[in-house]
């Protein structure tokens, strides 16, 4: 009897052991990759900080975060980044959850379908942007199309007024395939007894998706819209791109972004303290978002 207890809590023991040894490569790529950057990047946001003049280093204490939110060209960058993420997240839900309950249907090619909309997600952004400003130069007829309805027949990607639009275009064609898997997944997951007893007692397709789909989706859709407006708020790639030789955020700073403003900062101007800072803001401003969606959804499930 003593030697079976020793040895059940021997294999236990040992699973407990084989499991962490599985663990650890996550936790130490976590560390070096995750943890490790961001309490030096705390750290150093209270230094004036360059890799180029390191005898000029010293400790500044708030100076870098007074700095940021007295800077105009900040609150330019927090503007646009805001704009994109409260633009992109709504439409990319909406159109991701439409697209997903239609490839929920018993419809014919709904693998091929799937793979379709999947794939720009897997593409990259920079190339994605790049094909995207071929099609959005003045004369094409895309934008000729465009002009029908009052849009200047231009080069999008180089207009002050229509530079930011374009990005958020191309942001949320290209993210849209990744949240009609996440949707999809959700509506597998509601037993179809549900809709089809709905059925039975008269209610049509607009009550059973407000009655039964979207309640039963609250936490994929909470799922959605916090990932979604996460990848919002650091928009980077397609900001690049639009750029080109130019400075980052062009033209004339109309597509500047948080994480490209910090970009500038810690590797053009090599001010990394300031740059720390910047990244350290655009930390709390995802916290706050992202509180206050989880508030209000709890609010909305208590109703």
């Amino acid at each position: 009897m003593l030697k079976s207890v020793r040895s059940k809590s021997r294999s236990k023991r040992e699973e407990t052991i084989t499991a962490y040894l599985f663990l650890l490569p996550v936790i130490l790529l976590w560390l070096i990759w995750f943890l490790i950057p961001t309490i030096q990047s705390f750290v150093i946001s209270f230094y004036q900080y360059s890799f180029v003049q390191v005898s000029q280093n010293h400790f500044v204490g708030f100076q870098n975060f007074i700095r940021a939110l007295t800077e105009v060209d900040f609150y330019q960058a927090l503007k646009h980044t805001l704009i994109i993420a409260f633009v992109a997240v709504p439409i990319q839900s909406v159109i991701a959850l439409l697209l997903a309950m239609a490839l929920n249907l018993n419809i014919k090619f709904k693998g091929g379908f799937r793979t379709i909309f999947y794939t720009p997600y897997v593409v990259s952004s920079i190339a994605v942007t790049t094909v995207f400003m071929y099609f959005f130069v003045m004369g094409t007829p895309i934008t000729k199309f465009f002009s029908l309805f009052g849009i200047d027949n231009t080069t999008w990607y180089a207009d002050f007024n229509l530079a930011l639009p374009f990005i958020v275009m191309i942001y949320v064609w290209q993210q849209i395939g990744f949240y009609i898997v996440v949707f999809l997944a959700g509506l597998q997951t509601i037993p179809a007894e549900l809709n089809e007893s709905a059925k039975v007692d008269g209610a049509d397709s607009f009550r059973r998706f407000f009655y039964i789909t979207l309640p039963m989706l609250k936490p994929v859709v909470f799922l959605n819209l916090t990932f979604g407006m996460i990848q919002a708020l650091q928009v980077f790639d397609q900001v690049a791109a639009v750029a080109q030789n130019q400075p980052l955020g062009s033209p004339a700073g109309a597509t500047s972004t948080l994480v490209s403003y910090f970009y500038v900062q810690s590797f053009k101007n090599w001010d990394m303290g300031y740059g720390s800072a910047v990244a350290i803001l655009l930390f709390i401003v995802i916290f706050i978002i992202t509180m206050v969606q989880k508030k209000l959804l709890d609010d909305s499930g208590e109703e």
